[in-house]
């Protein structure tokens, strides 16, 4: 009886522990399908733009439409932007896996019969999984039609890193610093510090943001621009708050002040999830 008693402790103990190994199932967030965003309390949006995925959950193309409107569609290792007016190619993201290395800007050649060429190079540099140094290369033809000039700038961007979040982005003599929250960024929120001194366009808030190597951990509540070495003298400053339902961030405000003159950017955000 003492043995049939022992065995059955051994055999609870046992269970007990293989509970304990076991991860807990993280369910994974939905996708991004939409971004708008209204500037000033407008009905009208600035922007919108509309994103589609393949069948595994990579993105297969966006609709942008606003200023201009472009379609961006996968092909091969590469994301081709296209002018919907024209049908054009406005430029191209270039992948290494699932991480972007280079984006291409095309434009025509009036010179030379509107010969198509690449007027912007730009090539990212990362640390690890850190995106940390853009290189710009920027080409003009030549007025009698024959050939181009180009110049080069190898550290045209940089992007410094601490605790997980970029604190710094730097061009030149400018500065703009970052300060975030202790909430952490959701996995599927695109948002990311990009190479702009006013960071409230498409471009900040893009689905392609997921394909920049490492995310920021937390979410920024402000970010200031200055010149160095006049760190106390602020030229634009701007401040973020959030809505929140569940696991997913819905809206996003920019409250923007650019010496003086102030603008409110609104964005929402939908998801392919049901709001219960």
């Amino acid at each position: 009886m003492k043995k049939y008693l022992f065995l059955l402790l051994i055999g609870a103990v046992s269970l007990t522990a293989c509970g304990d190994d076991d991860d807990p199932v993280v369910p994974e967030l939905n996708k991004l399908t939409k971004v708008s965003c209204y500037k000033d309390g407008s009905s009208s949006p600035l922007f919108t733009a509309d994103v589609n995925y393949t069948a595994d959950g990579k993105i297969s193309g966006i609709r942008f439409s606003g200023d201009k409107e472009w379609r961006l569609v996968s092909s091969d290792n590469k994301y081709l932007m296209i002018d919907l007016s024209t049908g054009n190619e406005l430029g191209e993201y270039v992948l290494s896996g699932n991480v972007i290395t280079a984006k291409n800007v095309l434009k025509k050649n009036s010179y030379a019969s509107n010969e198509v060429y690449v007027s912007d190079e730009y090539k990212y540099v990362y640390s690890g999984s850190n995106l940390t140094l853009t290189s710009w290369l920027v080409r003009w033809p030549n007025k009698d039609g024959k050939g181009y000039k180009s110049e080069s700038y190898n550290e045209y961007d940089r992007f410094y890193w601490e605790n997980g979040n970029v604190v710094t982005f730097t061009r030149n003599q400018d500065q703009m610093e970052y300060e975030y929250s202790v909430a952490e960024m959701p996995a599927n929120f695109p948002l990311r510090v990009i190479g702009s001194f006013a960071p409230v366009g498409f471009e900040a808030v893009s689905p392609l943001n997921l394909l920049y190597g490492a995310r920021n951990r937390n979410l920024p509540t402000r970010a200031y621009t200055y010149t160095i070495p006049n760190q106390s003298e602020v030229k634009a400053e701007y401040k973020y708050t959030y809505t929140t339902v569940g696991d997913y961030i819905t809206g996003m405000t920019i409250d923007e002040n650019d010496g003086g003159t102030e603008n409110a950017y609104k964005y929402t955000f939908e998801y392919d999830f049901e709001v219960k």
